[in-house]
């Protein structure tokens, strides 16, 4: 059985964390001296149970026990405290027990007890699927059936994205309504605010996800819980790469491969643009990585796929051109280095109207004089 411990006060955070493991058959898998915290991570932590001080600061263990409902309501509350006149207050909220400090051990052991009945009785319910959200070049659930999620509205869909991007941390409501409803009034906008909020919960709920789109007062947070994120794994993959060099550079490719198209880029979301180009440069300095490798190891067949990769995620960029220019130079053909300099000029007159930079230029006027 799984729980978390959130008291304010250490000593008797770890006297509780002592009686617990006395007691066995209890895997504490967090401990938090403010309740912010915990509420943060009981999505990702998934416990049993919570067991909760009720008189902490900026928010108490009974307010921290509702938002724990919101989040799953399966999660069992017991609250330990110094104070019994919450006690009423504490059963309204359907706490299982209710533990007065100091804390006796074989009071602890009869809650413990409580728990372990009331988890064998409860009926075997089914796990929620673990859904997929993909934000590579268009947002997407995938959710283990058939038919495509369902928005209820455009606006629903931004504002989930928006907040998939800004996943696991609060954002203000004004924000909000500044990025979505720049042009409208001000308590209207609060008003859609509140609705589209409405509807996409309904759209997560009728899916049957775990994950939570939550209000504290002035803000949102987005909770994914357990579901997977692909722009995270993706970013993820690269920490995980071995050393680069000429035995694992197949495993490098093959991350930069399974970057499946831009951020949101069938979308016209502005917010969207600033993590586009994050990833571009990822992605581009890694790929510009993989072939300085490939061309300090002498392969030149390497380093043109790499180089041919690089130029199907990035046609209009000079600086890539250049290190074409540059390989082919290198390697005494001046032929496809001419070649590759007037397919520059040409892109670029044609794209922005433009000529080579001053460097290119001069660079070119000497080698191919």
């Amino acid at each position: 059985m799984k729980a978390i411990l959130v008291d304010d006060e250490g000593l008797a955070l770890k006297d509780l964390e002592r009686q617990l493991e006395k007691i066995g058959d209890i895997e504490i898998v967090g401990k938090f001296q403010n309740a912010a915290a915990a509420l943060q991570r009981v999505g990702e932590l998934r416990p049993d149970v919570a067991f909760l001080d009720i008189d902490m600061p900026e928010i108490s263990g009974l307010e921290a026990a509702e938002q724990i409902h919101k989040i799953n309501d399966d999660i069992e509350i017991v609250f330990v405290t110094a104070h019994h006149e919450y006690a009423i207050k504490a059963f309204e909220l359907a706490a299982l027990d209710y533990v007065l400090k100091p804390i006796n051990a074989d009071r602890l052991l009869h809650t413990i007890n409580r728990l372990k009945l009331r988890a064998s009785i409860r009926p075997a319910s089914t796990e929620p699927p673990v859904a997929t959200i993909s934000c590579f070049t268009r947002l997407r659930i995938e959710y283990g059936k058939a038919e495509p999620f369902s928005w209820r509205t455009v606006r629903a869909q931004e504002l989930f994205a928006y907040m998939v991007y800004k996943r696991n941390q609060p954002v203000r409501k004004d924000i909000l309504l500044d990025l979505l409803w720049p042009d409208t009034e001000y308590k209207k906008a609060f008003t859609q605010l509140y609705t589209t909020v409405y509807q996409i919960r309904k759209s997560i709920e009728a899916a049957g996800l775990t994950i939570r789109l939550t209000n504290s007062g002035s803000d949102y947070y987005l909770d994914l819980g357990n579901n997977r994120y692909d722009v995270q794994e993706w970013e993820n993959g690269r920490l995980s790469l071995p050393e680069l060099n000429p035995e694992t550079a197949a495993q490098h490719i093959a991350w930069l491969r399974s970057y499946e198209g831009d951020y949101l880029s069938e979308t016209d979301y502005v917010w969207a643009e600033n993590e586009r180009k994050r990833l571009r440069d990822i992605w581009y300095k890694h790929a510009l990585s993989v072939s300085e490798m490939w061309r300090a190891s002498d392969c030149r067949k390497e380093t043109l796929e790499i180089y041919e990769l690089m130029e199907q995620r990035f046609p209009f960029s000079e600086e890539l051109y250049f290190l074409i220019m540059q390989f082919h130079s290198d390697n005494g053909d001046l032929d496809m280095s001419k070649l590759k300099y007037d397919q520059l000029c040409s892109m670029l007159h044609e794209e922005y109207a433009i000529s080579p930079s001053l460097a290119v230029r001069q660079w070119a006027d000497a080698t191919f004089r």
